[in-house]
């Protein structure tokens, strides 16, 4: 391999696959980055065995070859490097990395023993715009566990079904659901739970700019492809729940909130809702056109009192304050509707110029 290259674009190689490099598992070429020089591009691949990202970026290829790098040190060397010409060789598994008058060598793996990513040619292939599912991904995701013992509820359900893409989490104590209108002409249908971390990725790596973005899926696996940017994730096994038996169809009670106030009352409470017996937890008490935020810990007091539009019942109410304020920070709306049937029923939020997303917290019961 001998290759000429400018510094950004092997910081954006290494940057882009980084987060596949496996952490945990003990095979040592895991832990690396293939490295491949073909075609006037350089490819960058990694993968845990879950989840694994290709890119390709420019280079002038003198020789074209392929070598396995340990990811640490390697990208941290690109980091360090000048902005300078930078001319890569490889020789007997080792790569010169060449720039002014200066080098510096780093042995690799054996290249043959990278697993490569499959591309999934001749499966069934989808194509979303961009704007939409980044925007589901942020509404949605943060309502997944983390708790890996239940592994259905540390991802999403993303369904396709005629022109209609749903995005939903849940981590068993709150769910959040989105729904959009697309394009299927091929009626293409697909249902799967894709794991947090390659939603994640791809939240992060997706630019503004590009407007579509390419699915391709079997029954195991499900592979994204976007400008030069290769990502392949197994799909979580298992069953999802029926989140449509959890969403309820009526209320007793229906508070119509400006966001952005409701949000501003909501942390300033949950600052005092740290203590040992309740953290995180807020109480709501409606009465008439009044709602009442409250908290009471050993660290201080504070209510406060928000004029609102009611519609049904007064209640009292008490909520985790993050469960709160995760879905406000990410509803664009000016107002939203909260919906409640009672102290012990889940409380629905929606945007009230949004019919297509909703959001439901169980409330926590207090002495």
């Amino acid at each position: 391999m001998k290759v000429n290259c400018s510094k950004d674009s092997l910081l954006t190689g290494v940057n882009t696959v980084l987060k596949a490099v496996s952490s945990k598992n003990t095979l040592p070429v895991l832990q690396g980055i293939l490295v491949k020089a073909e075609d006037q591009h350089l490819i960058f691949e990694a993968t845990d065995l879950e989840m694994g990202i290709r890119c390709m970026v420019p280079a002038h290829i003198e020789k074209e070859g392929v070598t396995v790098l340990p990811a640490r040190i390697f990208s941290d060397l690109v980091r360090k490097l000048p902005e300078a010409p930078i001319e890569l060789e490889l020789e007997n598994d080792i790569l010169k990395i060449n720039y002014y008058e200066s080098n510096l060598s780093l042995r690799g793996f054996d290249p043959d023993e990278f697993p490569l990513l499959p591309d999934l040619n001749g499966e069934e292939t989808f194509v979303l715009p961009v704007d939409i599912f980044k925007n589901m991904i942020r509404q949605t995701i943060f309502a997944c566990s983390t708790e890996e013992s239940r592994p259905v509820f540390t991802g999403c359900l993303l369904q396709i079904e005629e022109s209609n893409l749903r995005v939903i989490a849940t981590d068993t104590h709150r769910l959040a659901y989105r729904i959009a209108e697309i394009s299927n002409p091929e009626n293409c249908k697909f249902q799967g739970i894709i794991p947090a971390k390659t939603l994640n990725e791809i939240y992060r790596l997706l630019r503004d700019d590009e407007e579509n973005l390419t699915i391709r899926f079997n029954e195991a696996q499900i592979l994204f492809q976007f400008g030069s940017v290769v990502l392949l994730s197994r799909l979580i096994e298992g069953q999802f729940p029926n989140y449509k038996q959890v969403i309820p169809q009526s209320c007793q009670t229906k508070l119509f909130l400006n966001t952005r106030l409701f949000q501003d009352s909501v942390e300033r409470a949950s600052l005092l809702a740290r203590d040992g017996n309740h953290p995180n937890i807020i109480k709501l008490s409606v009465e008439s056109e009044r709602l009442s935020i409250d908290q009471s810990s050993d660290l201080g007091e504070i209510s406060e009192i928000m004029n609102i539009k009611k519609e049904g019942n007064d209640v009292n109410i008490a909520f985790n304050s993050k469960y709160l304020l995760d879905v406000l920070k990410v509803i664009e709306s000016e107002e939203v509707l909260v919906e409640m049937s009672g102290s012990y029923s889940p409380g629905v939020i929606r945007p009230l110029d949004d019919p297509n997303y909703l959001y439901l917290a169980l409330p926590v019961r207090t002495s």
